[in-house]
Formats: C-alpha cells, structure tokens, sequence
C-alpha cells in the first residue's frame, strides 16, 4: 500500500514548502492545475505541514459520507475560527455539532421557509426599488455588495428575528464588517506562522477589530430577543437565536454566554458569504449568454405576470431553466472550490494508508468540470440540467460529481433557504430588468476569501418595459 509520503507532487522548498507558489486569492487554482497533472491523489506543503490533496470522485464521496465520524475540518482552520471568537456549526464538532445542526435545520425546514416567505419577499422588494433607481440614474451596480446586504437582511430576520434593512439604511452597516473578516481568515489560513499573535499588521488590526464589531452588533441582537422572550415567555421559539436562548437558559445547560454570541456570528458569516456569492456568479453568467437570460426572462414572465416580483411560495418550485442556469453557474463556479479536513482515524483512500491527523484538501470543483463526469465539463450549458425531447439526461451526467452544497452528514443545512433567495431575486432581476457589464473587457476573476468571489463585478440595469413599476422611494447607493 503506497504512503503519503511517496505519493507524487510538485516540488517544494526548504521549510515553506509550497507556499511561494500560491496566491491567498487564488489557492484552488493552483490544486486544480496540479491535479491535472499529478492525478487524482498527490501530496504538497504549506510550510511543515503536509496535505494530501484529492480529486476523485468515488473517494471524495466516501470521505464526506463518513463525516463527522471519520475526518473533521481541519484543526488549522477551526484554530483561526475560534482564536478570533468564532465558534458555531461550521467548525464545530462532536456533540456541539449535533445539538447546533438540530436547531439550524429545524430553524430552516420547508415548512418555516413557507411561513418566512412574505418577508423574504419585502426584502426582494427593497432590493429592486433600489435597483430600479441605479438603473434611473445609469450608475453601475456592484453585485457582490448588494447581493451581501440582501442575504444580511434574510438571514438576520430568519435567524434572529431582527430586520437590520442593510439595504435601505445609510452609513455603517453590519455588511462593511463582515466583508474584512472573510479575506482576514484567508490570509491567516496560509500563513507560514501566527505572527500576528506576536506582531499584528494593520490588516490584522482590521480584521480584530471587525470581529469585534460584530460581536457588538450580535450582543445588542441578543438582549433585545432575551426581552422579547421575557415579555412572552411560553411563545415557542420562532428562530435560532430563540432556540438557542431556550437552551443556554435550560438548567444543566454548559452553552455559555460567549458560546451563544460565536454561534450567532459564525451563522451570520455563513449565510452572508456563501449565498450572496452564488447570485453574484449567476448573475455574471447572465452578461455572458444574452440568449439564455431571455430564456430566463421569458419563463419567469409566462410565471409572474402581471406581478414584477414572486408573490407566493408555490410559485418558487416552477423555474426549472433558471434552476438549470444556476447548476450550471454552480458547477462551474462554486464558491467552495476545495474543502480542507483531517482524518481521525486510519483509513485508506485509493491504494494509500492515510494515518490519522493527515491533512487533506478535497477538490470539490475539480471533479465537477471533469469530462469523465460531465461532458465538454468546462462548457457552460444548463440544457444538461434539463430533460431532452426523449425524457432523459444528456450523458455522461453524473449528478453526485456535483456537491455546491456538499453531500453526507454534514451537508449545508442552509441549503434550501440559500436556493429560496436564489430564486427569488433571480425571478425579480429577469422580469423587471435588462444587464450588462460596466466593463466587458476587463475580466471578472475569481478571488478565494474563505469562499469564492467575483473580482470586480459590476453591472449596468436597465428597466425592461411593461412591467409594473415600484412606488418612488430615496435609495442609498
């Protein structure tokens, strides 16, 4: 049986390793190119640490099926999570796993969803009177930036009952600190050493200080919902800052006051960056394929008209192109490229013994762009999503090469909230606007922050005629 340390890889330096040959920005870039040459398990360094890095799919699907039990995230990165006060389900392990993801996913379940959706909709709302007045005024929209404050607003009224209306509201917002702490915890996962715990640079004052903001911002969320439970106090929980209020006041309860405030904010950080970066790269691929965004228009106007925007829950099940066109952004723009883990027990992975506390990095994209699982895997075509004439999928088709959300135990609980709001303001952008990008020759980059973004995304809107328009209201671009 080979070892990991004959398994074949680029060469490295002395004591760093591999790290001179990657940007914090563009990490997954180069492991995808690696792996096209050393195949689908090959070994590097960052610094003294030695990662096995893993591109097939029948392994990757084994490792994330036998998640928590066999590997966990790695210990670097839960390390940097909770050094900065950020504990909560994405790092977390064990039995505090199990009791956060029982409350995430009760908080998140269809039926709530359903109950949730009229506010989803006022928030859609906000979003497009703002638009419709850039679109007024010719000025370009930065994608990323409102996708931010739309998911802020979602998932704080969802999750904590708090509308914060990021995307009305002047001056500092919540979102303006939340976007440091995303590229902060990227450059630290590849830093040779914590030499910010002995000499901190003015971005790692930065990013203390975003945490800390946020954690204000999290604390005044919390008294207010303990005075809200304590005026109703047999009302059952209706989010999950309540739920976890219930617990941490249950008598034997060990969730302390510092716990309740990390798991807030880490739920924050995850329902902000993922979600609002995988509208960003839908929309992108809009400006590219002008005859498929009119497709998209079209079905969404056969669905909705008169109305300019989704106005029942039912109606978010009937958009099977534009469900299509966002698999295939997904699939080729997954915003959680690579995921990196740690064995927890000996185990064997394609002929090789992987002793337990091995570090991996899984490359979920890689295996989603292979030809072997989708063919002309690097053209984008959301017809493979769809039945053809004869009622059957477009070979080779292999669904379980795509994991935007993960797969096994530890699939993302925020699954379906996070298609909601996809559909949702993918419907209102295609029924009331027309886009292009501000700068079409400048290239849209992808830029790894903990999660993967588009560089510079920036569009122009233009009203689409005949379609009704909002009632005038002050906007801050």
């Amino acid at each position: 049986m080979t070892q990991v340390r004959d398994l074949p890889g680029p060469r490295g330096l002395p004591l760093i390793g591999h790290l001179h040959r990657f940007s914090s920005k563009q990490f997954h870039l180069a492991l995808e190119k690696w792996a096209d040459r050393y195949g689908p398990l090959f070994q590097i360094r960052l610094g003294l640490s030695r990662f096995v890095v893993i591109s097939d799919q029948g392994a990757i699907r084994s490792i994330l099926d036998q998640r928590p039990r066999g590997f966990r995230r790695n210990s670097v990165l839960a390390d940097r999570f909770h050094e900065l006060g950020l504990k909560g389900l994405f790092t977390a392990e064990g039995d505090q796993w199990r009791q956060q993801r029982r409350i995430v996913v009760t908080a998140l379940s269809r039926t709530r969803l359903a109950t949730f959706f009229p506010k989803m909709a006022a928030t859609t709302a906000r979003l497009q009177r703002r638009w419709e007045a850039l679109a007024d005024r010719g000025a370009a929209v930065d994608i990323c930036h409102d996708m931010t404050r739309f998911t802020v607003d979602v998932t704080m009224q969802l999750a904590f009952g708090i509308d914060p209306n990021t995307l009305e509201t002047p001056g500092p917002v919540i979102q303006q600190h939340l976007g440091i702490i995303g590229p902060g915890l990227q450059r630290r996962l590849l830093a040779l050493v914590p030499y910010w715990r002995l000499v901190p640079l003015p971005a790692d004052r930065a990013l203390d200080r975003a945490v800390k903001v946020l954690e204000q911002e999290v604390a005044a969320v919390v008294r207010a919902t303990r005075q809200r439970m304590a005026a109703h106090p047999q009302q059952e929980p209706s989010n999950f800052l309540e739920a976890m209020l219930r617990v941490a006041d249950h008598e034997g309860s060990n969730l302390t006051s510092a716990d309740l405030l990390a798991y807030t904010s880490q739920l924050l950080l995850a329902g902000e960056d993922t979600t609002s970066y995988t509208i960003s790269w839908i929309i992108y691929y809009f400006t590219q394929f002008p005859d498929f965004f009119q497709q998209a228009q079209a079905e969404v106007d056969a669905l909705m008209a008169p109305a300019a925007a989704l106005d029942d829950f039912q109606q978010t099940s009937h958009l099977p192109f534009i469900d299509a066109f966002s698999n295939e952004a997904m699939r080729l723009k997954s915003v959680a490229p690579a995921l990196s883990l740690q064995a927890l027990v000996n185990t064997e992975l394609l002929g090789c013994f992987i002793p337990k506390g091995t570090r991996l990095i899984v490359l979920l994209r890689h295996m989603a762009t292979s030809e072997e699982h989708f063919a002309d895997g690097d053209y984008f075509a959301p017809e493979r999503w769809l039945p053809n004439q004869n009622g059957e999928v477009t070979q080779p088709h292999h669904p379980q090469a795509f994991v935007p959300f993960g797969a096994g135990p530890r699939i993302c609980p925020g699954q379906n909230l996070a298609i909601l709001e996809m559909r949702s303001v993918l419907a209102m952008l295609c029924r009331n606007f027309d886009l292009e990008l501000v700068n079409p020759q400048r290239q849209v980059k992808e830029e790894l922050a903990v999660v993967m973004r588009p560089d510079h995304l920036q569009v122009r809107l233009k009203r689409r005629s005949g379609v009704p328009v909002h009632s005038r209201q002050r906007v801050v671009a």
